[in-house]
């Protein structure tokens, strides 16, 4: 991953033709880029070594299946480390989260669709660590679900813990997909309205 990003980091530094030879790569492009513009890299890290070059070399982190105690607690303290040590800052941390918009009557349900159709811990030890820091156990526990003041509690939650960035993942409800259509609709103009607080929403 370091070689890669190397050769990353090298040709989206432009302008000029990139050459870096390391012990992965040899990479001599004969392509001259005489426009730059700012391109950060961010790393999908999750293990203790991941998050390390992340915080060394890169723009920051992309998460998914990462609650609240598991970055504050152990995503951002790996990730400034690392960044310190090498003299860098301002360093992101993107979180994927589900979001429903939804009955609190629902919310049980919602979680346990969202486990369901975005994918179960157990399938990656990788997720499996990382769930280990915090206090989920699968996806569904890391959504904001249920009204909206619900939503806004745990999103301001994720943002204490040191998330920059949220990647908001809309989860649709429903029986039919009317319903559902509904539902994206309504969360999506809901966390559109949350713009101005949240920054960053995606």
């Amino acid at each position: 991953m370091r070689d890669y990003l190397e050769v990353l980091n090298a040709a989206f530094a432009g302008p000029g033709a990139i050459a870096v030879d390391n012990a992965s790569y040899h990479v001599h492009s004969p392509v001259d880029v005489t426009d730059a513009c700012e391109m950060p890299v961010l790393l999908a890290a999750l293990g203790p070594a991941m998050l390390r070059i992340a915080g060394e070399r890169t723009g920051g982190t992309i998460l998914w299946m990462a609650d609240e105690r598991a970055i504050g607690d152990y995503v951002v303290p790996s990730l400034t480390e690392a960044a310190n040590r090498v003299g860098r800052s301002g360093i992101r941390v993107v979180a994927g989260v589900p979001v429903a918009l939804c009955k609190t009557a629902d919310v049980d349900d919602a979680r346990a669709y969202a486990s369901e159709v975005l994918g179960h811990a157990d399938f990656s030890p990788n997720y499996v660590r990382l769930l280990e820091h915090g206090d989920a156990e699968d996806v569904g526990d890391t959504m904001a679900a249920g009204d909206e003041s619900a939503i806004v509690t745990r999103l301001r939650r994720y943002r204490d813990a040191g998330v920059t960035d949220l990647a908001a993942r809309v989860v649709p409800l429903g029986n039919d997909a009317q319903s559902r259509i509904e539902s994206r609709r309504r969360t999506e103009r809901f966390l559109t309205s949350l713009c101005s607080e949240f920054g960053a929403a995606q």
